[in-house]
């Protein structure tokens, strides 16, 4: 008697950013690829993830050992999280993180499909550019009033908030991207 095993196809370990976008369902040869601006930040918020790991670790010690613990850990790992949301907004977009509505999609023809992912992107692309520019004003205002943390660090706040208007435009610029993109897709579709 044998046995039936499933088995995954083998995973090539050398597959480019770009390369496994095409894997999503929602890929297509539309689909902008990262970019330089989208990587970058995504490379910055996975260092951060592993500096908080470090020093989430470090507290734990310190803690457990000494019976001490390191007093900035939890405003630095605030601003870290926020960092490392703000930062991965663009690369969610362009690698095909987010979630689409396909049972919706799937009753639309291909050139309904191509307008309605049109339409839906240039929404997301109008909220991006409001919270990018609402952020820079936001950031600009924390500067002008050299507001700082009321905590033992008496972080300048602007340093950390700095992050959210580097991260919605980025975003925005994301937006843009996908949205050329759609549009190439409901042209191609027109002419189908």
């Amino acid at each position: 008697m044998t046995a039936i095993v499933d088995r995954a196809p083998p995973v090539a370990d050398t597959l480019l950013p770009s390369e496994i976008e095409l894997d999503s369902a929602d890929a297509d040869a539309f689909s902008p690829t990262e970019g330089l601006a989208a990587a970058a930040c995504r490379h910055v918020s996975e260092w951060i993830v592993v500096a908080l790991v470090v020093m989430m670790g470090v507290e734990m010690v310190a803690r457990t050992l000494f019976g001490w613990s390191i007093q900035f850990s939890n405003e630095v790992g605030g601003y870290a999280l926020v960092a490392i949301t703000f930062l991965s907004l663009a690369s969610g977009q362009l690698l095909h993180a987010y979630h689409r509505v396909h049972f919706v999609e799937a009753r639309l023809s291909p050139r309904g499909r191509a307008a309605l992912r049109l339409a839906f992107d240039l929404a997301s692309a109008l909220v991006a550019f409001v919270l990018a520019a609402e952020m820079v004003r936001f950031e600009w205002l924390t500067w002008k009033s050299g507001d700082v943390a009321a905590t033992e660090l008496l972080t300048p706040l602007w340093m950390p908030r700095l992050i959210l208007p580097v991260g919605c435009l980025v975003l925005a610029w994301a937006m843009l991207r996908t949205l050329a993109g759609d549009w190439k897709r409901l042209q191609a579709a027109g002419r189908a």
